[in-house]
Formats: structure tokens, sequence, C-alpha cells
């Protein structure tokens, strides 16, 4: 009879269905491939062969055997065997004192077979948790996690109180996956009671959330749950505080202490029952959710809101009110956000608060925009504002701010902001003109040009091609990021010249004196980044200055490489394809590479060019993929890469390349799960089953 001598054998006997052969290679004096066996009888669904085969391997013991037991429960968890329930419940008992370190995969195989038996069985061993060792604790309280069985709220209750408070955190997560109600009494303790580790507190509010809302308010009789949500509620962990105040919210009483927090904040600024934090989560859920705080009489709870958007010594909690006030008010928050324009420190997200409003103030906002007496912040605001709201009706007024040189700086540019959000082309011809006056602020001049980007009208690219040029380094990069916004050759070359700048060559060591070649950055490396960018926002123009870069992309510092991947990545064209291939096929850069200029040497090399253009062929796995996906299987780049390669290739589907994974696969020394799952999909395809048909 055939014995299989390599993994090759055993890859053509998955392919050919072939049971009794991988049951006999099971046995084969080559300990590897015994092992391999065993990971490919786990495909065998349905067949008792296997499973017969399999079962014994849990039991064999010694240093021949290293990896059997491992892979043998794994395997029979894939079959969903549960005659083998017993022998795996009795591993992981005896895994509380084991080196082999089987409790991973046979609470996995234990979890993929569920049932009555391993609830029962896995309950069972909760008295030991608490002397459990620290990986055995975590693989049993997730697998319990993970079959969500009621069975386990007692005894975990139990066990919570011997894990306090150092570890009880894995056990408070594993009741709030369980979702059982009967533990929101110890969760609602755990959530009031002030703990050494503020993560045991988020822990219990966090699963005391996923609660279904049918199961709230908690049968928790005294204290009531909303009395016991208080403390939590003001914590000054953000997400606890967010979380306990979405509870609070569930129930009529834990919305009137909600208001009491801004109540007593009113009276009380930092008064320590409502802490500037407890009540800037009280007005985010406000705005989250108005609906839920609707009253007959808002009128009280409107004016609680402008107090705070008003009168708070805390920008955060004023932001928040604002939020909250124009989602509950609606239009009755209309002149509060006017005046709250004025607020420096939150003008800005007032501005856009104003312009979603469901009749914004257009006159008003003109009014604001060119009233001389007023403040600055006003008026930026009032120009954000316009701009926001997408009306061309305000251009006139604006342009005419624009061209006001009296107006502060800061005011100017916030209108050529907002003509750029409007995007009119009346507007590109004055930007320009002041994007090119040299006397002019330049912090004004790059906010002109990035309006002129957003516009994009092309009788404006001469002029943003040459303040590209400048020598102030805020115009610069604003032009670099705006010739983004030209879909035209010309403006793809010229970003592509900012590319290339970051990677000359700088100083030729001897041979055999170090490293043959130094890199700097020569222009700035954050203008190279944006200019990579803006090549990838001009589309196909750009596509031959990204193919002509793709050649070179080893020379790019630092992670421009990657992001020039990125762009070739949206390009669907097949000359970015080839490009992709190129470069995953080219020789990896030499080791002794020196990358010492500051700003000028990649970030990390774990994921040179070729890795991440090898990710980017397997997301795009298109048929014209699967030649350059192969290439990638044949080089000497890690699992994580091949996997993705092979993944694409399954993903393809055509009988080309299943035969590149079959050929891979076949070349292996070692197979990972991965690959199995692969024969396994090929198998499918193919019609070949291990086991009888379904």
């Amino acid at each position: 009879m055939e014995q299989a001598s390599s993994i090759a054998d055993l890859v053509r006997m998955r392919m050919e269905g072939d049971v009794a052969g991988l049951r006999r290679a099971t046995k084969a004096r080559d300990h590897d491939i015994a092992l391999h066996a065993v990971q490919l009888l786990g495909s065998c669904a349905g067949s008792p062969e296997a499973a017969d085969a399999l079962s014994p391997c849990l039991t064999w013991r010694g240093e021949h055997y290293p990896g059997m037991r491992w892979q043998a429960a794994k395997a029979l968890g894939r079959l969903r065997w549960r005659s083998a329930v017993p022998e795996l419940l009795r591993i992981l008992t005896e895994e509380r004192d084991s080196r082999e370190q089987l409790d991973e995969p046979v609470c996995e195989a234990l979890v993929a077979i569920g049932g009555p038996e391993v609830v029962r069985g896995l309950v069972g061993l909760c008295d030991q948790l608490a002397t459990g060792r620290g990986y055995w604790t975590v693989r049993v309280l997730d697998a319990l996690a993970a079959l969500r069985a009621p069975e386990a709220v007692t005894p975990l209750l139990a066990a919570l109180w011997e894990y306090l408070p150092q570890r009880a955190e894995r056990v408070v997560r594993t009741l709030g996956a369980i979702g059982d109600p009967r533990a929101s009494s110890a969760l609602l303790v755990l959530a009031h009671t002030p703990a050494p580790d503020t993560h045991l507190r988020r822990a219990a509010v966090t699963a005391l959330h996923a609660l279904p809302d049918i199961d709230w308010p908690s049968a928790h009789w005294w204290p009531p749950a909303d009395t016991l949500l208080r403390a939590p509620q003001r914590d000054p962990d953000p997400e606890t505080a967010r979380l306990a105040t979405a509870l609070l919210a569930r129930t009529e009483d834990g919305r009137n202490h909600l208001w009491d927090v801004l109540r007593t904040a009113s009276g009380t600024p930092h008064h320590p029952e409502a802490p500037p934090h407890a009540v800037a989560a009280v007005c985010a859920h406000i705005a989250a959710e108005p609906d839920l705080f609707a009253v007959p009489d808002p009128g009280e709870y409107h004016a609680l809101l402008r107090h705070h958007l008003r009168e708070s010594a805390v920008p955060a909690v004023r932001r928040a009110a604002a939020q909250a006030l124009s989602a509950y008010a609606g239009a009755e928050a209309r002149e509060a956000l006017l005046e709250a324009l004025d607020d420096a420190p939150v003008s800005d997200t007032v501005a856009d608060l104003v312009a979603r409003l469901p009749d914004p103030p257009l006159r008003k906002l003109l009014d604001l925009l060119t009233g001389m007496d007023l403040s600055v912040a006003q008026r930026r605001g009032a120009a954000r504002a316009l701009g926001a709201i997408g009306l061309p009706v305000a251009a006139s007024a604006l342009l005419s701010a624009l061209d006001d040189e009296a107006a502060p700086t800061a005011v100017r540019i916030a209108v050529a902001d907002a003509l750029g959000a409007l995007r009119l082309l009346g507007a590109a011809a004055p930007l320009a003109a002041l994007a090119e006056d040299e006397e002019q602020p330049g912090t004004l001049r790059a906010h002109a040009v990035r309006a002129l980007g957003l516009i994009g009208e092309p009788g404006t690219l001469p002029v943003v091609l040459a303040c590209a040029g400048s020598p102030h380094e805020a115009v610069r990069a604003r032009a670099v990021a705006a010739l983004g916004g030209f879909p035209a050759p010309e403006a793809a070359r010229a970003l592509g010249k900012f590319v290339t700048l970051s990677a000359e060559p700088h100083g030729v060591g001897p041979r055999g004196a170090g490293p043959h070649r130094t890199e700097v950055a020569v222009a700035d490396p954050d203008l190279a980044r944006a200019a990579v960018a803006a090549l990838g926002r001009i589309g196909a123009p750009a596509l031959p200055v990204l193919v002509a870069l793709a050649d070179g992309v080893d020379d790019l510092g630092e992670d421009v490489g990657d992001r020039l991947v990125a762009a070739l990545a949206a390009c669907p064209e097949d000359e970015a394809t080839a490009a992709l291939g190129r470069i995953t096929a080219s020789p990896p850069p030499p080791r002794d590479a020196v990358f010492t200029a500051p700003g000028g040497g990649r970030l990390s090399r774990s994921r040179p060019a070729r890795e991440a253009a090898s990710a980017a062929l397997s997301e795009r796995a298109t048929p014209e993929c699967v030649a350059p996906l192969a290439a990638v299987l044949a080089t000497d780049m890690g699992p994580g890469i091949h996997e993705a390669a092979v993944r694409a290739l399954l993903k393809i589907g055509t009988d080309e390349a299943h035969e590149h994974v079959l050929a891979h696969c076949r070349t292996m020394t070692h197979l990972y799960d991965w690959h199995v799952e692969a024969l396994d999909a090929i198998a499918e395809a193919r019609g070949v089953r291990l086991g009888p048909w379904p």
C-alpha cells in the first residue's frame, strides 16, 4: 500500500479524496508527514473513518509526538465529532498543570462542537477558575462566552468574588457576552464601587449596556439601578461615562437624573456630583438621541442647554451643549447658536450646526459677516457657516469680504475656505490673484490656493503650479495638495517631481567601506506624501507618472513608497496592475541600505513596497492579477503575504489560479491552517470530498 513520503503526496491524496491514504499517513515514520495527515483529516466531514483515526491521537504522548495532540484536537473540532467531547474535557482538566498548552485547541474544538455536554463540562470547571493558570482560565472563560451558556451564570458569579479585584475583568466580560439579566445585580455593584483598576468598572458598565432593553431596568430593587449608575456616569473615563449615561437614558427616572446633572452644574460649576465631563456626556447623549428626551413642555430643558452653552467655563461642555441644543431644540436654537459664534474655541462647531439647521438664517449670517464692529470669531463663524450651507447667493458678500484688505486676516482666511467649499467658478479669478500676490500674508495665500484646488478651474492651474515653487512653506504645501484638483497631465508631471526629489542620492561610499549609498530628503518628505496623495486624486491622467515612479519605489523615503502603492491600487487600469506586479517581483532592497538623514529614512522595514504591492494585488483579485500573485508565492516574503495571495487566487477562482495554489502547497515543508482551507476550497470547487456526500 502506498505510503506518503512528502507534503506533495499528502496534497495529492487530499485532492483525490483518499481518506484511507491519509489515515495510513498518520502512522508515518516521518513525524511531520504524520502531523499534517492528521491536520488534513479534519476536512473529512461526516467520516467515521477519519474520526476513528484521529481520536487515538489525542492520547499520544512523549517527545516523539510533539504537536500531534494539538492537531488532533483541532481536526476533531472541525469535524464536530461529539464522541471526542469526554476526552477533550479530560485533557482540559489535566491542562491546568500541563506544559503542553493544549488549552487553546481543546477549547476551540469544544466551542466548535457545542451542545449540552460541552456546556456542562465547561461549567463544571468554573470552581477551578480562581486557582487555574492564567492562560487556562482565559481559554475556559472565552469558551463559555462564545457558547453564551446561561448555565454558567451562577457559577461565574460565585467565581467572580474570588477573582476580585485583580482578575475579575475577564469574568465580567464573559458575563456580558452571555447577556443573562441574572448577572445585572453583581455588575451594577461593580459599576458603582470604586475599583483600583478603572478597566473593571468599564467592563461592568459595558456588560450592562449589552443587556437587551427588554431586560432593563435591572431586577436589583434596592438601591435601584438608576442610583447605582450615578457613580459611573461621572467616571473620569470617557467610555465609562458614555455607557452609564446611555443606561440611565433608558428609563424615565434615569433621564430625570441626567437633567438633574445639568441643573446641579448650572448652579454650582464643578460640583462633585456633576463634574464637567459628566455634563458633557449628558449633552452628547441628548445630541445623539434627542427623541428619547422629548417632553410636552421642553422649555426648561432648552434653557439649561442654553445656559451651559453660554456660561460653562469648559470648552468641551460648551461644544457638547451646542450640539445637544441644536438636536433637541431645532429651529428654536437659532438665536443661541448665532450668539455662540462669538465664542472662539467653539465657533467652528457652532458654525457647522447653524448650517445644518432646518431653515438656516442666511440673512443674519450675511449681516454678521459684513458687520465691521463685530468680533473676529463671529465673522469667521459666519463665513464658515455660509460656505457649509452651500447657497451661491452668499458668493457676492464673500467675494467682497475677500477683497477687503482692512478685514482681519483670520476673517479673510475663513472667507477663502468658504468660497472653496462653494466651488464657484466665479471665485477662481479673485482667489488666484490673491494666491499670487506676495504682499499678502502667507497663511491667507495658502488658503486661497487650497480653495483653487477645490474649485479646479483649469485656467488657474499656472497659478497653483507657480505657488508649488513658493519659498513660503505653507503656500508650497497647500499648492502641492491643490494640484490634485486638476486632472491634467501637466499637474501630474509637476507632482511627480516632488516625489522624486525626496529620493535623490546623496553621497557614494567606497566599495568595501560600508554602505554604498545613503539617502537624504532633498525636499520635505511631507511634500512627497502630499504629492502622492494628489496624484491619487487626479486619477487616470496621473497613471503614467505613477507607473514611472513605481520603477524607483524602493528609493522613496519613509512611507512614501507605501502611499505610492496605495495610489496605484486605486487605479483600475491594467497598467496599474502591471506596475504592482513589477514592484512585487522586484528584488528586495539591500539589507545594508542606510537611512540616516533626518526625515529621509523609512519609518519601518516591516512593510517595504513589495509587500505593500502584493497586499494591493491580493485585494484587487482580478483575473489579470493571477500571474503577479503567482510570482508573490515564489518570493521569500513571509507567510502572511503568501496567505493573502493564496486567498486572492481562490477569490479569482479560475483553474489557472487554483493550479498556482496547488503548486505552492506542494512545495511547502509546513502546512498552515490557511493551506488546508485553500485545499478544501479547491476540492469543493472540483467536487472532491473527503467522506460521504451530504
